[in-house]
């Protein structure tokens, strides 16, 4: 048994203290009531870098649009993927002087019950449950530090804490992203996860989830039940109050009126 769900969802962006705004994010649903929602965040220390964002977005977006169902979501990502990667390369390249551009980048799919997610970067997807009322973090950033705990898992000799306070002002740094001239968008992660009626997903940049608490996402959406396209909105202003020092996407997906079928 599979269930089909109505998707009620919300998306806001701010570009904060930043001058310029280089996240970027979209979500929409075909004729078969499939959805992909994406969102990325351009990298700060790069320049320009909205153009990677606002490509990768774009990219995903039309191909997504042209069909009216996805049979093949793998397919259909590693192709957009090298469309993305050729188009930000080839911008740099003609118009930038090959300066480096790039952009975090999560994509979630969303099929009946199953969400498909691919992650490069330390944009987020959180999931919450509505049977266990409970938060999970979906995806794991693509950082230094993470990629250091992986070394000392797979080398026990490693002394982990003091490979941290060596690169302790590099610990945040991307170890995977969409960038051009790079192959760091190669073995990027991907998660498969059931959703039930009633569960919400939340997928938003640092400038966000780094301001808030998962709770506050729980408050908010009880009091704006009546008016859920505002829910967003109110994450990134509560994020901004917060003192929030980055650019700011928040997107919020809650699962309503299922109906079983068999499959």
């Amino acid at each position: 048994m599979s269930q089909n769900f109505r998707f009620n969802y919300s998306t806001a962006t701010n570009k904060g203290i930043r001058p310029v705004n280089e996240d970027a994010n979209w979500i929409g649903f075909n004729k078969n009531n499939q959805g992909l929602v994406v969102i990325c965040d351009g990298i700060g220390s790069q320049d320009d870098s909205q153009i990677a964002s606002l490509i990768a977005v774009d990219v995903f977006k039309k191909s997504f649009e042209k069909h009216s169902k996805i049979f093949n979501i793998d397919r259909f990502f590693a192709r957009n993927l090298k469309i993305a990667y050729s188009k930000i390369t080839k911008q740099a390249e003609e118009k930038l002087n090959g300066k480096k551009i790039g952009t975090t980048l999560v994509v979630s799919f969303i099929d009946k019950d199953t969400v498909t997610t691919f992650n490069l970067g330390d944009s987020r997807l959180y999931h919450y449950s509505f049977l266990e009322n409970s938060w999970t973090q979906i995806t794991r950033d693509h950082n230094l530090y993470n990629y250091f705990l992986d070394l000392a898992e797979k080398d026990k000799k490693i002394d982990i804490n003091q490979l941290c306070m060596r690169h302790k002002s590099q610990l945040l740094s991307l170890t995977k992203c969409l960038e051009s001239g790079s192959n760091a968008h190669y073995d990027y992660d991907k998660y498969v996860f059931s959703i039930a009626l009633g569960d919400v997903l939340f997928q938003a940049t640092d400038g966000v989830y780094h301001y808030l608490k998962l709770s506050d996402i729980n408050e908010i959406m009880k009091t704006n039940a009546g008016n859920f396209e505002i829910i967003s909105t109110n994450l990134v202003n509560l994020a901004l109050e917060n003192h929030s020092n980055d650019n700011l996407t928040s997107i919020i997906v809650e699962c309503t009126n299922a109906n079983s079928k068999a499959e």
